[in-house]
């Protein structure tokens, strides 16, 4: 066989190989990913998000967001406000469990079935029989979420249960986990979290500042824990938290057809958080002698209890006034585009493009090393333009990945060749 055979048989095998390996093997990798969103930012203004596989039975599809787009008043939540309690309507200051019973027994009474408590309950001595009705009380909800601040200190705590089953393993996060906040343990010692039908997330978390982005997300140990805010949406929705779908630095989709909201590689909403007031905005005290109509029969769940007092700590306040804006900022999801999907070529078009491009390479294999060069490069160009044309254009993605696996596979098999040969002669010389 002469040294230009052996070089285009080389050639040709390796550029086979690594073209239908990489077509066959390739689309929904996170290579295939990143190569989509490179040609997509170059044609569509980011933000945006990306869904689907990359492959014919499910393409790539695309949607983009508004940067103007602001969150819906009718997403916000209903406030139950819990204040200075000036007028001294409860037993004490702060509140203690029996007080905090009274107040959620109002809000059974009311019909607010779903509810969750933005305020953290926590007493380093409690009464004993006022922390006991306060638990059942507790106990009496359809669904409940609660609240607790994070942090991380040099000895580790146990996960409470309610917290766990409001978790998701790290496995399920899509991107770098190891750039999210790191907690271990809650902040505050006593805090009371409900039974066994509880949900629990961060109210705040030590090491992160709320006041512009809110952090959605924390690993603590082998599980990633949601914000307060991200849970009472699930729990509206009546969306499971295992259905989650996180990509860091991208999106969170809340479910298959649930909201889609932008976060950053920190696990924090992407948009800068703006002032919004309540649905409605009731306080504490007005629930003891509230009529039936005091909860807006229109608004949507759950009814929230927040934490309105002056004593309390910044971070507190700084969440307590964020919470209607973040909670409708994850709840809609209008400022989305419809699904723009970008299918595949046929399978016969594909295989011949690829078929094409191999010939080319065994052809471009035989010249000169300088002609060479320019063939791999023009040959390059041309795949990156009409990737970029393709779906700029006609909303179509090709097979770029694979054409590309293929040039790269000639280059090496063809240096090699001829290195080959090279040392072959040397050696019959000798």
């Amino acid at each position: 066989m002469t040294g230009l055979s052996h070089r285009r048989l080389c050639v040709g095998i390796a550029a086979t190989v690594a073209a239908f390996g990489v077509w066959k093997y390739a689309p929904g990798t996170l290579l295939d990913r990143s190569g989509f969103m490179t040609v997509v930012d170059g044609v569509a203004n980011p933000p945006f998000f990306v869904s689907g596989s990359g492959g014919h039975v499910s393409p790539w599809q695309l949607q983009t967001f508004s940067s103007n787009s602001k969150p819906d008043k009718r997403q916000a939540p209903v406030i139950v406000s819990l204040g200075d309690d000036v007028d001294g309507i409860f037993q004490s200051s702060p509140l203690a469990p029996v007080d905090f019973a009274v107040v959620l027994r109002n809000f059974q009474r009311l019909g607010a079935n779903k509810a969750a408590t933005a305020a953290v309950l926590a007493w380093e001595v409690p009464d004993p029989s006022g922390l006991l009705a306060l638990e059942k009380c507790l106990e009496r909800f359809e669904s409940l979420v609660m609240a607790a601040p994070l942090s991380r200190g040099a000895v580790s705590s146990i996960m409470p249960p309610s917290f766990r089953r409001a978790s998701v393993p790290l496995a399920a996060i899509h991107g770098d986990v190891n750039a999210l906040p790191i907690v271990n343990r809650i902040a505050l010692p006593g805090v009371l979290l409900g039974g066994e039908a509880t949900l629990a997330g961060f109210s705040v978390l030590e090491s992160e500042d709320s006041s512009r982005y809110a952090p959605l997300l924390a690993q603590w140990g082998d599980r990633v824990v949601f914000s307060f805010s991200l849970l009472t949406v699930l729990q509206r929705l009546n969306l499971s938290i295992s259905k989650v779908e996180v990509r860091l630095g991208e999106s969170l989709k809340l479910s298959a057809n649930g909201p889609i909201v932008r976060i950053d590689k920190y696990g924090r909403l992407a948009a800068p958080l703006q002032p919004l007031a309540a649905y409605a905005e009731i306080s504490a005290e007005d629930l003891i002698d509230g009529g039936e109509d005091l909860f807006p029969k229109q608004a949507p769940d759950p009814v929230i209890l927040r934490d309105d007092r002056t004593a309390a700590e910044t971070a507190t306040r700084k969440f307590s006034r964020m919470l209607s804006y973040t909670i409708a900022a994850l709840a809609c999801d209008d400022g989305l585009s419809r699904l723009h999907p970008y299918p595949r070529l046929r399978l016969g078009w594909e295989i011949g493009i690829l078929l094409v491009y191999i010939i080319l390479l065994t052809v471009i294999c035989g010249a000169s090393s300088f002609v060479r060069g320019l063939g791999f490069i023009a040959l390059v160009g041309v795949c990156l333009s009409a990737q970029w044309i393709a779906v700029g254009m006609v909303s179509v993605w090709l097979p770029g990945l694979a054409i590309l696996a293929a040039i790269a596979a000639a280059v090496i098999a063809g240096n090699f060749s001829v290195w080959y040969q090279s040392r072959r002669r040397l050696d019959q010389q000798a």
